[in-house]
């Protein structure tokens, strides 16, 4: 129980300003208008600085990273056909189909999994949790847009080649590889954005969630919802916070039974990346394709709001003791 109570007071802070986000949201506090500067200044100001210091202080040159990745891929297909199979049997369309089936299997890595897994693990968990990033943005995101469009393949490479944490992923292996070290001030202005992320990714993450949740109500009381709207949402969800980690985890075992070299700490990390929320930039690729954003805003909201619970069970679960990462 002790443990128990150590990992509800973790995690707390972090959800705590993912609700204070919510709050000012849904209190009129923050105007809708001004979330898209928010969501500027962490996606393109404060999490690449915070991506590419890890990086480049050599945290992916990690053993046995190859077989995380492949446990971690594998079990994300098995996710995508899941809830391409829970979708096709609530009769949505394609489109649909391949939306439901990426925000089922894309979690919330860069916004939440980063600075809670980095401060619930240690500095250990950047590197496999960073790497993840590439098999959901560069594997799992452009098969599920090619199941949506027939040219969400090119899509999806064109998204990846537009995301600024995948450069400054990049650029900091460039930095690790070579023992590039930056100027004192501009490593010093890198230092500060970075301390900036963990805060402003949550407070705009659940800023985020109150928009949604609010759009979707909306376009429910306006034209009653599109096809997948009122659809009980227990399997996605239950795919995205139980099965998927259970899956890295199951499929992980069975490499290290074939001989794979599979480093515990890295395993923790991957395991509860894969118990995370959804990620809310599916939502900006669902209005893209022209899919049902009602139906992929409530997965979402409901994966977050359940994540709390999932990610302290399976930290229980699987002996994670709190470390001070900082």
């Amino acid at each position: 129980m002790g443990a128990m109570v150590d990992l509800l007071l973790l995690f707390l802070p972090f959800f705590t300003l993912v609700l204070l986000g919510w709050s000012a949201t849904r209190g009129g506090l923050l105007p809708l208008a001004g979330i898209g500067a928010i969501n500027t200044f962490v996606l393109y100001f404060a999490l690449p600085p915070l991506v590419f210091r890890l990086a480049a202080s050599g945290a992916l040159a990690q053993p046995g990273l190859s077989g995380l990745l492949l446990a971690y891929g594998l079990a994300g297909l098995v996710v995508v056909g899941l809830a391409c199979l829970w979708a096709r049997a609530r009769g949505l369309a394609q489109r649909d189909i391949g939306l439901v089936a990426l925000v089922t299997v894309f979690p919330n890595s860069g916004f939440l999994g980063l600075p809670l897994l980095t401060g619930l693990l240690g500095n250990q968990a950047a590197g496999p949790v960073v790497a993840t990033m590439l098999v959901d943005v560069l594997g799992l995101s452009s098969l599920c847009l090619a199941l949506a469009n027939a040219h969400g393949v090119q899509h999806a490479l064109q998204g990846a080649a537009r995301n600024p944490m995948l450069w400054a992923l990049a650029l900091g292996l460039v930095a690790s590889f070579t023992g590039l070290h930056l100027p004192h001030a501009l490593d010093e202005v890198l230092r500060l954005l970075a301390q900036a992320a963990t805060p402003a990714a949550l407070f705009t993450l659940g800023a985020v969630l109150a928009r949604t949740g609010m759009q979707a109500s909306a376009r429910s009381a306006t034209q009653g919802g599109g096809q997948g709207a009122q659809a009980p949402l227990w399997w996605p969800t239950l795919l995205k916070l139980a099965v998927h980690p259970a899956l890295v985890w199951g499929v992980a075992t069975g490499l290290k039974a074939a001989g794979w070299v599979l480093p515990w700490p890295g395993l923790l990390a991957l395991c509860l990346a894969a118990a995370l929320p959804s990620a809310g930039n599916v939502l900006m690729l669902a209005e893209r394709e022209g899919a049902d954003t009602g139906l992929v805003a409530r997965i979402i909201l409901w994966t977050t709001v359940g994540s709390l619970g999932s990610l302290l069970l399976w930290s229980a679960t699987l002996g994670v003791r709190p470390v001070l990462a900082h």
